[in-house]
């Protein structure tokens, strides 16, 4: 979202926008974190980073050293695990898309199922490259839905342009649908613009399906 600012966070100046596929926003991140893969804990450097999924590269292979290995004490395919990053402190669960062998490296890639954006994120609040891609979806308050398209999308949150004028005010709480980006949640309103039709929202909790 464009109008939201915070301070700068120096832990992640190596920050910054590529193009992917689907045309989904990535950022290099020197980040750690770890997962959990049944009984033990693996420490990971931070790859890429999306609204969608992140792309880790495990630090100790002594633990586990192949990709059978990996998907045996996950109990198979595309199961759920539990992934903590440190900075931003971003905590959830994610599916395991592809598990690859890279110079003695695991390197793992991971699709969100849920997050929990109170906490973690905030280092986002930096201007950012957009996806510039234009999503429909919808919003929920008042005790009615009101469609929109989101034409300013980040990491954090979005700014979008109402069909219909929408009674809401800075701060309120909402409920979030963008099916093109198979993903629903709750926000939070962080500035609004009556006369335009437009909202600028940030993520509290979502979830990807």
């Amino acid at each position: 979202m464009s109008r939201v600012t915070t301070n700068r966070v120096n832990t992640v100046d190596l920050l910054r926008g590529c193009a992917m596929k689907k045309r989904s926003e990535r950022f290099v991140l020197g980040s750690t974190g770890c997962i959990k893969v049944g009984a033990k804990e693996l420490f990971f450097n931070v790859k890429n980073m999306s609204v969608t999924g992140l792309l880790i590269e495990v630090k100790d292979n002594l633990q586990v050293k192949s990709e059978h290995e990996l998907y045996t004490l996950l109990g198979g395919k595309n199961c759920d695990i539990n992934f903590h990053v440190f900075n931003p402190d971003v905590s959830g669960m994610a599916t395991v898309v592809s598990v690859e062998l890279a110079q003695g490296r695991l390197i793992i890639s991971l699709k969100f199922s849920a997050l929990n954006f109170e906490d973690g994120f905030m280092v986002f609040k930096r201007r950012l490259p957009r996806k510039a891609t234009q999503v429909q979806g919808r919003l929920y308050c008042h005790k009615q839905w009101y469609s929109f398209i989101g034409d300013d999308i980040s990491l954090n949150g979005l700014s979008v342009k109402m069909a219909v004028p929408c009674p809401v005010s800075g701060g309120e709480w909402v409920t979030l649908e963008v099916p093109t980006l198979s993903l629903w949640g709750s926000a939070r309103v962080k500035w609004s613009a009556p006369d335009d039709f437009r909202l600028g929202v940030e993520y509290i909790s979502l979830t990807h399906n």
